[in-house]
């Protein structure tokens, strides 16, 4: 049957069961997003890592083996068909947390042209601090960045980045190497973590919606507070 025979059919059952447009989209949109988030296996796992930081009472070590096995429960074991994790990589003057790319069957699948945001490959360090991450580290990351051409760069830290304003310390920092480099240092904090964790989101998800605001200079979270399909996601 060729496409315009199938578009047809699937015009028939649209028109035959009431079913609109916004209907359709509805459902792709509901169904992708359950498709993308974490197995139940692993979101269980996700949870009790999350859980043993959220208590506070584990040692400074410990809390950064918890943070990094949440990082790979998100982007190498809940994503192992997706994602080639690589660890501790080393360059000629830097080493590198873990560099991430898309497996050969993401590729084969045309999964990573669906998903632009990510390029082809991106950065991923975790950072256990037990205060907002600073300036220096962020200049020293996108520093990072640059020596691998990579154009986006993400950074789990429990506490998140300083900055009292959005122009202000670390923040402005990555909002004015999105703006004037076209890089975008995405940074997911226990907050956007927790949202994982109650399912209102993926890493997916949560990764494009951050760039989309570093690109369109929108604050985050008014951003999804305002989105007008949460409850057709949701429904």
């Amino acid at each position: 049957m060729s496409k315009d025979k199938n578009v047809e059919k699937i015009q028939e059952i649209f028109d035959e069961n009431g079913f609109t447009f916004d209907d359709m989209l509805c459902f792709l949109g509901k169904n992708v997003t359950q498709l993308l988030m974490l197995p139940d296996n692993f979101h269980n796992r996700f949870k009790a890592m999350y859980d043993s930081l959220n208590k506070g009472n584990l040692p400074q070590r410990k809390k950064g083996e918890a943070l990094e096995k949440i990082t790979s429960i998100l982007f190498q074991d809940g994503a192992a068909s997706l994602f080639d994790v690589y660890r501790n990589c080393r360059t000629s003057t830097n080493e590198i947390d873990l560099l991430i790319r898309w497996t050969e069957n993401a590729r084969v699948a045309n999964i990573s042209r669906d998903f632009p945001v990510f390029g082809d490959s991106f950065l991923c360090e975790c950072k256990n601090y037990k205060e907002k991450v600073g300036v220096t580290y962020v200049g020293k990351f996108f520093s990072l960045m640059n020596v691998t051409d990579t154009k986006l760069g993400i950074m789990i830290s429990w506490e998140g980045i300083s900055g009292r304003g959005e122009w202000s310390a670390a923040k402005g920092l990555v909002k004015k190497i999105a703006l004037r480099e076209n890089r975008y240092i995405i940074v997911i904090d226990k907050h956007d973590l927790k949202c994982i964790y109650d399912k209102e989101t993926n890493i997916f998800s949560l990764v494009n919606d951050k760039v989309f605001a570093l690109k369109n200079d929108v604050n985050f979270d008014t951003y999804i507070k305002s989105h007008e399909a949460e409850k057709c996601l949701h429904g």
